[in-house]
C-alpha cells in the first residue's frame, strides 16, 4: 500500500490531529501481525476501557521511523520518554471518546462514510468498493466492518467535542492589543559569549602550599559545594561478576528462544551440578565477544551497567551462586559473583583538595572570560565589530538538530527573533537583565557594556528592533484577533484535556509497554 495509504490509518483511527501525530497503517511495521502479540494484552485501561497493545505497538514503531526519517538515533526514544508520550496520546484519545459518549455527542453515519468513501484504498476504479474495503479491514486491522466503523465513530465524536470546546472561545480588542504589545515587540541580536570553561586550561596549577592555603580560605564554599554534590561522591554497591552470554533477537520464534534457554540451563548445570569453572564454561561457550576470552569477567560493575533484570538478580546472589538464565533483549545471560562491596560516601576530608581545585579553576577561569570581554568591549569602542573579533559561528553547524558539546572558544552567534514576552533568549537562555536592555532600545545597536549571563559574560549587538505601534496594531488587528483566537483555543483545549485526566482513573501496565519497546 501507499505511504498516503499507511497515514490514512492513522487519521481515521485517532482523528485527532490537533492533539497529536501519530502515523501508522497497513504495510507499516508497526502494523504487521504479531505472534507474541497477544490479544487480551493492553498497555493501559482508562476507566476500565483497554487500550490494546497493537495499538501502542503499531504507534511506537511508526514513531520510531519518524525519529530516524529527522536523523535521531532511534536508542534515543527512551531518553526522549517516547514510549511515555504514546501512551499519554492513546489514553488522551480514549479520554475524549469517552467524554462525546457521556455529552451524548455522536458522529452521524454520513460522517462516517464520507471518511471511508474518500479514502482512495478502498476504492476500485475511482469508486468505494465494499469488497476491497472488506478485505483490508479483516487483512490489516483483524476486525469487522462494524467494529471497524465504530472505533472509526467513537474517534470523529471526540473530534467533535474538542470542536465544541474550542469554538465557545471569544476574545475581546483588549486582550487582542495585549497579546501584541507581548508578543509584537521583537528583537534579533547577535553576540559573543565567554564561559569560564573556555578559559579552564589558561589557569595555572596551583603549588600544594597556594593549594591548602585556599582551601582554607573558602572552607564554607568548599562544604556548600560538597553539600549540593554529594551524590557525585556516592560509591554504589559493586559486585565483581562473571557472566556468560546466549544471544536470541527479538524476531526469534519462541521455540529458537526455548532451545536458547535450554542451551543456557544445560550450562548452569554444568557450572552448579558438575562443578565445572565459570570462566572455564564461559570461555567455551558465551556469546559475549567482549568478555569471552577473560572468561566473562565483568570487573567491578554496578546496576546500572547490567541489564535491568539481570542486575537485579546479581546483586541479589551470594558469592559464589549462580543465576538462572536470565532473559534480556539480547539474550539469556547466566551470571556469577566473586566479589561484593558495600556502598559507601565519600567523606568531605577525602574530597576536599579536589573541590578546592575546581573552585579555584571555575573562580580564575571567570575572571579570564570576564578579562577577554572588557577587552573586546575595548576593541569594538575603537570601531571594531564582533565579526571582526571573532569567528562567525557556521550555518551549518547551528542547523545541527543535536549539539551537546560544549562551547570552547567565543563565538558570534546569533538569536533569531524573539519577543520582549519570552522567558528566554534563544541560546542565552533566561537573562532578565539583558533582556531589559535590549528592549528598552528603540532601535539597533551595540550594547556598551559586558553583560553577565549565566555563569559567563557575553557581548550583545542587537542587530534587528521592531517596537510596537499603534499604526502596527490597527494595520494587523484582524490577523492579531485570529491568532489570538488560536492561542486562546490552544489553553482552553489545553485546560480541558487536563481536566479530564485529573478525574480519570487510569492504570498502566508497565510490563507489556517495556516488552514492547525491547526492555521487558
Amino acid at each position: 500500500m501507499s505511504n498516503e495509504s499507511r497515514r490514512f490509518f492513522s487519521i481515521i483511527i485517532f482523528a485527532l490531529a490537533a492533539i497529536f501525530a501519530l502515523s501508522w497503517g497497513p504495510g507499516s511495521s508497526g502494523c504487521t501481525k504479531s505472534k507474541d502479540m497477544k490479544v487480551v494484552e493492553n498497555v493501559a485501561t482508562v476507566n476500565g476501557a483497554e487500550i490494546p497493545a497493537r495499538d501502542f505497538a503499531r504507534a511506537y514503531s511508526q514513531q520510531l521511523g519518524n525519529m530516524r526519517q529527522q536523523g535521531f538515533p532511534a536508542e534515543l526514544a527512551k531518553q526522549f520518554g517516547m514510549h511515555k508520550q504514546v501512551v499519554d496520546q492513546l489514553v488522551t484519545a480514549e479520554l475524549l471518546s469517552q467524554a462525546a459518549a457521556q455529552r451524548g455527542i455522536v458522529a452521524s453515519d454520513a460522517e462516517v462514510r464520507d471518511v471511508l468513501f474518500k479514502q482512495t484504498d478502498f476504492q476500485k476504479d475511482g469508486k468505494f468498493d465494499q469488497e476491497t474495503y472488506v478485505r483490508i479491514i479483516r487483512d490489516y486491522e483483524g476486525t469487522t466492518e462494524v467494529a471497524f466503523e465504530e472505533k472509526l465513530r467513537r474517534q470523529l465524536s471526540a473530534q467533535h467535542v474538542l470542536k465544541i470546546v474550542e469554538e465557545g472561545v471569544v476574545v475581546s480588542d483588549e486582550e487582542v492589543k495585549a497579546k501584541y504589545l507581548k508578543d509584537g515587540d521583537t528583537a534579533k541580536v547577535s553576540f559573543v559569549k565567554f564561559v569560564p570553561t573556555m578559559f579552564s586550561d589558561k589557569v595555572p596549577a596551583l603549588k600544594p602550599a597556594e593549594l591548602t592555603k585556599y582551601a582554607e580560605s573558602h572552607d564554607k564554599e568548599l562544604h556548600a559545594f560538597y553539600d549540593t554534590n554529594k551524590m557525585t561522591y556516592f560509591i554504589p554497591e559493586k559486585v565483581k561478576a562473571r557472566q556468560i552470554l546466549l544471544r536470541t533477537s527479538r524476531e526469534d520464534s519462541d521455540a529458537k528462544k526455548a532451545e536458547v534457554k535450554t542451551r543456557a540451563e544445560n550450562l548452569r548445570k554444568d557450572i552448579v551440578d558438575s562443578k565445572k569453572p565459570f570462566a572455564e564454561v564461559a570461555k567455551g561457550f558465551s556469546e559475549d565477544t567482549t568478555s569471552k576470552d577473560k572468561g566473562g569477567d565483568l570487573g567491578l560493575v554496578d546496576r546500572q551497567e547490567l541489564a535491568p533484570g539481570f542486575a537485579d538478580a546479581m546483586f541479589a546472589l551470594k558469592v559464589g551462586e549462580v543465576t538462572a538464565p536470565i532473559e534480556t533483549p539480547i539474550g539469556y545471560l547466566i551470571g556469577t559473583v566473586e566479589e561484593k562491596t558495600v556502598p559507601s560516601q565519600k567523606e568531605f576530608a577525602a574530597v576536599k583538595n579536589d573541590i578546592a581545585t575546581q573552585l579555584y579553576i571555575r573562580e580564575k577561569a571567570k575572571d579570564l572570560a570576564k578579562a577577554e570581554a572588557e577587552r573586546a568591549l575595548g576593541d569594538i569602542k575603537k570601531g571594531k565589530a564582533l565579526a571582526d573579533l571573532y569567528e562567525v559561528d557556521a550555518k551549518d553547524k547551528k542547523d545541527k538538530k543535536l549539539a551537546f558539546t560544549p562551547e570552547t572558544k567565543p563565538e558570534v552567534k546569533e538569536t533569531g527573533e524573539f519577543n520582549s514576552g519570552a522567558d528566554a533568549i534563544p541560546q542565552l537562555g533566561a537573562a532578565p537583565a539583558l533582556s531589559k536592555m535590549i528592549f528598552a532600545r528603540k532601535e539597533a545597536g551595540m550594547i556598551d557594556q559586558v553583560v553577565e549571563v549565566g555563569d559567563g559574560y557575553a557581548l550583545v549587538n542587537v542587530t534587528d528592533r521592531k517596537p510596537t505601534s499603534d499604526a502596527d496594531f490597527e494595520k494587523n488587528k484582524e490577523q492579531l484577533k485570529v491568532e489570538a483566537i488560536k492561542g486562546k483555543q490552544f489553553e482552553v483545549r489545553d485546560s480541558f484535556l487536563k481536566s479530564l485526566k485529573a478525574s480519570a482513573q487510569v492504570q498502566q501496565n508497565d510490563a507489556v509497554i517495556n516488552k514492547i519497546i525491547g526492555e521487558g
